[in-house]
């Protein structure tokens, strides 16, 4: 036959990518990252000062960062991965993760409860007015005005 005498034939094919290119979790946009860097877990885990279980649990949609965790996630990523906030208990989740604080910070720095403070976010209880513009002077308050927080007790 005349074709077997020929140079043999190799076919290549691209790699296809272990990650979305539209991230929607905070596991996909690590893993993204983390690949875009050419890094295995080990890196950026070192990179972000956790362990290599721990980035591999984000990535897997097993868990998600603490608030403590948040900002290494976010150096790391360039951005903020979360949505925008819009509703009260999202904005002060969004402002948690900044400050890197607990709940539990949080609501000592207000003189309130922790359990009350989750269940005015979760609905459960409606919030005075009273209740209401002092949490919001807190959500509009800098963030460098509120560094003490972390030096709080998380529990009582």
């Amino acid at each position: 036959m005349p074709f077997c005498h020929q140079t043999p034939l190799t076919l290549k094919a691209l790699r296809p990518k272990d990650y979305s290119e539209d991230p929607q979790t905070i596991g996909q946009h690590l893993k993204k990252r983390r690949r875009e860097l050419g890094l295995l877990q080990r890196g950026a885990s070192e990179r972000m000062g956790v362990s290599v279980e721990t980035v591999a649990n984000w990535e897997n949609g097993k868990t998600e960062p603490v608030a403590a965790q948040f900002q290494p996630v976010v150096v790391f990523l360039g951005y903020d991965p979360t949505p925008e906030p819009k509703t009260l208990a999202e904005r002060l989740a969004a402002k948690q993760r900044r400050l890197g604080t607990s709940l539990a910070q949080i609501a000592r720095h207000l003189g309130w409860d922790p359990g009350s403070l989750r269940r005015y976010l979760d609905g459960t209880w409606g919030i005075s007015p009273d209740r209401r513009t002092l949490l919001e002077a807190f959500l509009n308050a800098k963030d460098e005005a509120l560094v003490g927080l972390r030096s709080l007790k998380r529990r009582r």
